[in-house]
């Protein structure tokens, strides 16, 4: 039976980090020797994201930080680091640190993204080309990500940051997991004991939002494809201006339903013919009918030209 757990987000939590995140009170700047921490820059269902200076290196960062020193909550945090730390692309923000603050609750130091916007905010006054042209590098970033074994899981806005030049990252690997590379044939690299302790523990697990779930994902088996399905429902909401299940988004259950039956609404005719076949096939039901998303942002650049 899958199991439904807190980190999952509803439409109604998603823009605001979900319910833990929305209970906190306003918390104290952490401290980190090394390091001066000048800002919170954002929050979520499972960390605080902060603006750092690293004195060593003499340059900003970003300092996310878990929710607690549960040793759960600190396995998470080390396997995001080491995932998202052995992905090599220009979108995915490199780590260069992690450990613990002195209450123990874990730490990872990464890239900081200067002037970033999610891309809901970026995309409102873009051309439709240059949204697309953002979309492809998101693609490309999770394609270097799945040639690596590593699914994203949580692809959204909120997680796609538009610096102050124009470039997209794709950020918050937080509940991101290794899985067999089947697609290329083959075998998921060989895991830390940290990655198979908290894969054992997310065995079945459903994780991610919920407004962005494939209906795989949502029973608890996440593949690469899922990846490109939540990328589909970002480009359905960059092209047409609303989402594909906004019918059924104010009621949790009748989302469920919709997103395991298929029941997205229609892409709309008077898209241009390659977007609408993009679309239709990044949002099918059935995983392997999707493009790779190596295929995807081969066809978005094609599409924005």
């Amino acid at each position: 039976m899958t199991r439904l757990v807190q980190s999952v987000e509803t439409w109604d939590l998603s823009d605001i980090g979900g319910a833990w995140a929305e209970a906190q009170e306003p918390q104290p700047l952490p401290s980190l020797p090394g390091y001066r921490i000048e800002a919170e820059l954002g929050k979520g269902a499972m960390s605080h994201v902060y603006r750092a200076f690293d004195a060593r290196r003499e340059l900003r960062c970003a300092l996310k930080v878990g929710r607690s020193s549960e040793p759960n909550e600190v396995r998470r945090v080390v396997v995001e680091a080491e995932l998202q730390g052995q992905l090599c692309h220009p979108a995915i923000p490199r780590v260069s640190g992690r450990g613990c603050l002195a209450d123990g609750r874990p730490y990872l130091i990464q890239t900081l993204v200067p002037g970033a916007q999610n891309l809901d905010e970026a995309a409102q006054n873009a051309p439709w080309r240059r949204r697309l042209r953002w979309l492809a590098q998101a693609a490309e970033a999770l394609a270097a990500a799945h040639d690596r074994c590593v699914i994203h899981g949580d692809v959204k806005p909120a997680n796609l940051l538009v610096d102050e030049g124009g470039r997209l990252f794709v950020i918050d690997w937080g509940v991101s997991r290794l899985t067999a590379c089947t697609p290329c044939e083959r075998s998921a690299p060989s895991r830390t004991p940290s990655q198979s302790s908290h894969m054992q523990e997310c065995q079945r697990c459903v994780e991610g939002t919920l407004a962005y779930m494939p209906s795989e994902q949502l029973r608890g088996r996440p593949v690469p494809a899922s990846d490109v399905y939540a990328l589909g429902v970002v480009l359905y909401e960059i092209l047409c201006s609303r989402h594909p299940l906004a019918h059924v988004l104010d009621d949790a259950d009748r989302t469920i339903q919709a997103i395991l039956d298929g029941r997205l609404r229609p892409v709309p005719e008077d898209l241009p013919a390659p977007c609408r076949v993009l679309l239709e096939r990044s949002l099918d039901l059935e995983p392997s009918a999707r493009p790779t998303s190596a295929q995807l942002a081969r066809e978005l650049r094609r599409a924005a030209g």
